[in-house]
């Protein structure tokens, strides 16, 4: 349905937002050769000789960076930042064009609009998005709720996504 899309599409994305230093390289696994069978004896080759690639894909993402696929949670479908499943290593300890494996990232969104023309942002920023941080509360409660409906989500889980989201808007919003 076209929510699986090679790494590169997602470069046009992210290398529009500031700071997000998409990766330059991503794994593409190949087939490899090893060997024939002869005689029920395995004839190994190495090293072995390298195939093409395997179609590798990942969740293609919104304007924002975030993925348009699977269980949206609230933080998503009530955005105050990009959630990438990756990030890059951090130059004090090398490698910073390289992945640093089973981490994600955070981009967050200018919280002003002059503040994201400032930095060159095309995403919305937060002001932009929501009139206040009642309206945003609002809106990921209604988030919330669906999932409740949708049987993603226990109605109790409701107050604990209220006091993330609530953080997270003192951290994004307000720099607190």
């Amino acid at each position: 349905d076209g929510t699986a899309v090679p790494p590169a599409v997602l470069k046009k994305v992210f290398n529009q937002i500031p700071g997000a230093n998409y990766p330059e390289h991503h794994a593409l696994p190949r087939r490899r050769d090893y060997g024939l069978m002869a005689n029920r004896e395995q004839v190994t080759k190495l090293p072995p000789t390298e195939g093409k690639p395997y179609g590798s894909l990942v969740s293609a993402v919104d304007a924002d960076g975030n993925e348009v696929t699977g269980v949206t949670l609230p933080e998503i479908a009530v955005p105050l930042a990009a959630h990438t499943g990756w990030t890059l290593r951090h130059s004090d300890i090398g490698g910073e064009s390289q992945l640093l494996m089973f981490a994600g990232g955070t981009l967050p969104f200018a919280a002003t609009a002059s503040e994201r023309r400032a930095s060159g942002d095309p995403r919305r920023s937060i002001a932009e998005r929501y009139a206040s941080k009642e309206n945003y509360q609002a809106q990921v409660r209604a988030a919330a709720e669906k999932l409740v409906q949708a049987g993603y989500m226990l109605e109790e889980d409701i107050t604990i996504s209220l006091a993330q989201a609530s953080k997270f808007w003192d951290y994004f919003a307000n720099g607190d």
